[in-house]
């Protein structure tokens, strides 16, 4: 299963949506996705993915922004494991 793809299931189960009506596009607020279930879904991610999702506040506005980020948070976390070998 891709990133995107177990974002939206994390969100929609949130959000008690159905993930596929929850295109990666547009924009969180228009799938009637909160901050709330965004924050709650950031801790999903992480146990999921096994990654530490920034601190700062990060722009995510649509699903695919939050697929994009883990992407990335999930190769660096590679690329560090790789450097300490």
């Amino acid at each position: 299963m891709d990133t995107l793809t177990t974002v939206q299931q994390l969100i929609a189960a949130e959000a008690e949506l159905k993930p596929e009506d929850l295109a990666p596009g547009r924009p969180l607020e228009e799938l009637g996705v909160d901050s709330l279930s965004v924050l709650m879904v950031a801790f999903k991610i992480e146990d999921t993915f096994g990654v530490k999702m920034p601190e700062d506040r990060v722009p995510l506005r649509t699903l695919q922004d939050i697929a994009d980020l883990v992407d990335r948070l999930v190769a660096e976390q590679s690329a560090n494991r790789s450097s300490t070998k």
